[in-house]
């Protein structure tokens, strides 16, 4: 069977044969999963149904679920190419029960599918089961007839299946072994394609075991690895799902001029080329993008990965996007449309990411191997810490990168002192963190653990002034203010993040003192905290510090001006979202936002710039439709049924098991918790400030609504007026007489710079007369050729021409007309040397100039061996020059030499 056949199969005998419901594969973000980073097996999606069965939507299902493991407890990345069977990204068939059949159904049914739809050989399966767990193994001894010498009893470590390291279901588990007839494996011989879990029990996050009230199955099974079983390979690389890649890449290569066999398994780096394009190809197409942080670096690690390995094969310019179209034809079977429809976009992302780092490949590179010849390091073959350091910092080389390249040669990295290094440097910036990470570092699991949940009361108008407040907790800061750290319920100010800039305010304590609220801040999950600063003079304070106490009451006013531009812009983001997709298309994904009172910033996935024509159709279609006056509807769903429902929602973020949904109706309905205006008219007028790129695959764009881009647009026409009376423009039948006098002004300085280059290419190659030749003798550290006496010219220009293209020209003429001397240039306290390096390949302009400024009087300068440019001392104590002009001091020089 080929893989597309498998996934068929697999599908309509659970769906046909067992009624399950066919439900498709969930992003490789799991929103609704804070303890993980990625969806790293088929029951992810399923993890809250096997918690409460009560709540899904049907008792059996089915997937193929696409998952990502390169990072966290499951992480495979260091291991790809190394090993027959280890990905990055792979494919997950299962099958689940929420209570619907018991173990000997879920027994059944998986060996009927081996045995029966793949046909394979029974005498060639085994099975192992928990050492504890009779049930089980009596099922596959009387129920199957497997023979007992084919059934082993296993430890927890093996057959006792957890999510991950966090809190989730989890129990023992049966597993399904393939003999591969190589005993040259030795333990590998058996190859684990089958996995099924009988989930009774769900560990908590204190990692104690709960018995969960029904008992559930999940199963998992590699969809590579069972291809690679079928299509009787020894490598899933040789299965038909990695064929096409490979065969692309055998054909970029001989086109890119690489000779190489067409043995896959010859070198890891194909493998890893393949594998890691898979991986970032469907990380990028659900959201992420790659950065320096979380699910992004771990991007940006496979792309650089994968670059490396392209740059071991030869490979010297970008090529990964190249490879996309033979990544569709092993997808053919159409399991995944959105890799078709975001290909532009994926494409962008990794082209402008392998620009970036193809560019900084080369000098890490170039760092990285001297050291494998340094003689003080070759004995003990460790890279020093400094120097992967730097690697990772400066040239962005992932550590495991540095680790992989040296263990290449033979050597280590010490990465307890590498980590130290970058504890280090993250120490230092701290300065920078938020207000109030005192209290995150210090009181926030102190906090936690008593239990501080604040409400958060400030959705609504009426709830923003005079609001009476609890002191839940307090805490004085210990940077010296005198500010403190409170948490109040209910709590009207906003600080939950997701984008959206914090309320500020005051509050009045019990004794009617006033203190201003600077910031408000999340400092654990579900946690909101305030930062309020006296108002009051120090005499006061003691009397105000008591009535922070815990109980006390106190009186809340929200800075409802700054709320009201803050949801106005946040509401617009809404909006621009849905434009940006309208107009772009569905596969652009948000990476980013900022709402403040004045503006508001929006970044999205989108390879090249936006063009005039497209801006003006996305203000025109905000604007538009704020001015039809729409009114949101905000209501709280189960996560799932907001997503089924056409939400969106943000790949960065990570959502409960219900949220928010702000709807406004045929517009944009987003998972959002933060605020926003009553009514679209709020956000009129649109207006985009600028646009322009961020990071590699990532625009930006600012734009201003309401009361600011009024402001905003009340500037520009002033400023257009100021333009029409100095400019003495008007309108005319022709149109705007100011777009007229400007197109004429620009027609005209284009005119005026060709007359001027003109004029400019005239002077450079005018005679000039040297104020004064001869030779000079540089030495023999200066002129390793030995040659004694070098011809020089000393050229004196007009200090009058303000344009460092003209001398740069002016030494490049001069060098072409006379290449038997060496020339200097001067006007002023400029200096340049220039020289023809056919005639002197020995000679180094840079060091000649630098000879000259210490022989004159001192000055700064430099350059490449061809031409140099300095700066001489305009005053100096030496002797032998006082008083002289930097002409002068060369003239006499030359003369004495």
């Amino acid at each position: 069977m080929t893989t597309p056949e498998l996934r068929k199969e697999f599908t309509e005998f659970f769906v046909k044969e067992y009624g399950h419901t066919s439900v498709k594969s969930s992003s490789l973000i799991p929103h609704n999963d804070k303890s993980l980073m990625f969806t790293n097996a088929g029951m992810v999606q399923f993890k809250e149904y096997f918690r409460n069965p009560a709540v899904a939507p049907f008792k059996q299902a089915t997937s193929v679920q696409k998952c990502m493991r390169a990072g966290g407890k499951h992480n495979d990345l260091d291991n790809v190419g190394y090993t027959p069977r280890h990905h990055t990204f792979f494919e997950m068939l299962g099958n689940f029960s929420f209570g619907e059949y018991p173990k000997p159904k879920a027994i059944q049914m998986a060996w009927r599918f081996l045995t029966e739809v793949v046909k394979l050989p029974k005498d060639r399966l085994r099975v192992t089961v928990l050492a504890s767990d009779q049930e089980t193994y009596e099922l596959w001894r009387d129920q199957e007839g497997v023979p007992e010498d084919r059934i082993i009893r296993s430890g927890a470590k093996d057959n006792f299946w957890t999510m991950g390291e966090g809190a989730g279901p989890c129990g023992p588990c049966t597993e399904i072994f393939w003999d591969t007839l190589d005993d040259d494996l030795g333990e590998d011989r058996w190859l684990e394609i089958w996995n099924l879990v009988f989930m009774q029990h769900y560990r908590n996050d204190q990692g104690e075991l709960e018995n969960l009230p029904i008992v559930c199955v999940d199963t998992g099974m590699g969809l590579e690895r069972l291809a690679a079983v079928v299509q009787s390979k020894e490598n899933n690389f040789e299965t038909d799902v990695f064929a096409p890649l490979f065969d692309g890449l055998h054909k970029i290569m001989t086109e890119a001029g690489i000779e190489s066999s067409q043995d896959i398994n010859a070198t890891p780096h194909k493998k890893i080329i393949v594998d890691h394009l898979r991986a970032m190809s469907f990380l990028i197409a659900d959201g992420v993008i790659p950065s320096n942080v979380g699910r992004g670096y771990v991007l940006r690690r496979i792309i650089r990965r994968a670059l490396r390995s392209g740059n071991q094969l030869g490979f010297t310019k970008p090529f990964m996007t190249e490879l996309y179209p033979y990544l569709l034809e092993s997808f053919n079977d159409g399991s995944y449309p959105d890799m078709v429809a975001r290909q532009e976009p994926i494409k962008d992302v990794i082209r402008q990411e392998e620009e970036i780092f193809m560019n900084t490949l080369s000098k890490g590179l170039a760092l990285l191997e001297p050291i494998f010849k340094q003689k003080d390091l070759t004995g003990a073959k460790q890279v020093p810490a400094d120097i992967a350091f730097k690697l990772y910092d400066t040239f962005g080389f992932p550590l495991d990168l540095t680790v992989l390249i040296a263990e290449e040669r033979g050597w280590t990295v010490d990465l307890a002192a590498v980590e130290a290094l970058k504890q280090k440097q993250r120490e230092q910036g701290r300065a920078s963190w938020k207000t109030g990470s005192s209290l995150v570092l210090a009181k926030a699991q102190e906090w936690k653990e008593q239990g501080v949940f604040p409400t958060f009361s400030g959705y609504h108008r009426d709830m923003l002034t005079g609001q009476s407040s609890t002191v839940l907790a307090a805490q004085s800061t210990d940077d010296g203010t005198g500010d403190m750290i409170l948490s109040i319920e209910p709590c009207p100010f906003y600080g939950l993040g997701g984008g959206q800039s914090p309320d500020t305010g005051s509050i009045t304590l019990a004794n009617g003192s006033e203190w201003r609220v600077v910031d408000v801040f999340s400092p654990y999950e579900r946690g909101l905290a305030i930062r309020v600063q006296a108002v009051a003079e120090e005499t006061a304070l003691e009397e105000d510090l008591l009535c922070m106490h815990k109980g006390f009451k106190l009186t809340t006013f929200v800075d409802a001006k700054r709320r009201e531009g803050v949801a106005a812009h946040h509401s617009a983001t809404h909006l621009l979202n849905a434009a940006l997709r309208k107009t772009l298309g569905k596969a652009i994904m948000q990476a980013g936002s900022l709402v403040e009172p004045e503006r508001l910033r929006f970044d999205f996935t989108h390879g090249k710039p936006i063009d005039q024509n497209q801006i003006r159709e996305i203000e025109d279609w905000i604007n538009s439709t704020a001015l039809q006056s729409v009114q949101p509807v905000i209501k709280e769903y189960p996560l799932q049924k907001a997503i089924d429902m056409g939400s969106i929602a943000v790949f960065s973020e990570k959502y409960g098991e219900v949220v928010r949904v702000v709807d406004f109706p045929k517009v944009s309905m987003e998972l959002c918790g933060g605020t926003h205006v009553e009514d679209l008219s709020k956000i009129y007028p649109f207006k985009i400030l600028s646009e322009g790129s961020v990071a590699a695959g990532t625009r930006r764009i600012e734009a201003a609504v309401g009361k600011a881009a009024s402001q905003f647009l009340i500037e520009q026409d002033r400023m257009v007026s100021r333009l029409n009376q100095d400019l003495k423009s008007y309108a005319t039948s022709a149109g705007n007489g100011l777009d007229l006098k400007v197109n004429k002004m620009k027609d005209h300085v284009s005119d005026l710079s060709r007359q001027y280059g003109r004029l400019l290419e005239k002077l450079v190659k005018s005679h000039a007369t040297p104020v004064s030749q001869g030779t000079i003798d540089l030495g023999v550290s200066l002129n390793p050729a030995g040659k004694s006496g070098i011809p020089v010219k000393v050229h004196q220009l007009d200090s009058d021409i303000q344009d460092q293209e003209f001398y740069s020209k002016k030494a490049n003429w001069l060098k072409e007309q006379d290449p038997e001397a060496m020339h200097v240039l001067v006007w002023d306290e400029n200096i340049v040397v220039t020289l023809d390096q056919k005639q002197f390949p020995k000679i180094h302009a840079g060091k000649v100039l630098k000879a000259l400024l210490e022989q004159v009087g001192g000055g700064k300068g430099g350059g490449q061996p061809q031409l140099a440019r300095g700066k001489i001392m305009t005053t100096t104590t030496t002797t032998t020059t006082s008083g002289s002009s930097p002409v002068e001091r060369l003239v006499n020089l030359v003369q004495s030499s």
